[in-house]
């Protein structure tokens, strides 16, 4: 469990070098989302036609808010949603809402209570 982290680090490292670099540009970028909806095996429990309207959905999402994500924001998620060979509008537009979303909290992210059910008395 402890390798995992480092394995994508490393995977993430490796696939900056060999990989070109995506700039974002003014539109969505067109994605090969085939790879991601295509089940594996015959025994996938994966619903081909509903994956691709999720992606669909995503991609049609991304083209409303574009201008809407920071560039730096977009080239990063980009890469990101690219970094395998199953691409995907989902991850990109989950990326790109966790990047606002971080982004407007509070400049003070100092912990001022606990979660719920943690005793914080030693």
């Amino acid at each position: 469990m402890t390798k995992m982290p480092h394995f994508a680090a490393a995977l993430f490292a490796l696939s900056s070098l060999c990989t070109p670099a995506f700039a974002a540009g003014p539109d969505v970028p067109t994605l090969n989302v085939g790879p991601t909806c295509r089940p594996l095996g015959s025994d996938a429990q994966m619903d081909e036609a509903r994956c691709r309207q999720s992606e669909n959905t995503a991609r049609e999402q991304l083209v409303h808010q574009w201008a809407d994500f920071p560039a730096a924001d977009r080239t990063l998620c980009i890469q990101t949603a690219t970094l395998t060979s199953m691409a995907s509008y989902v991850d990109l537009l989950t990326c790109l809402e966790m990047k606002r979303d971080v982004a407007k909290l509070p400049a003070d992210r100092s912990l001022n209570s606990a979660p719920a059910g943690m005793n914080t008395k030693p």
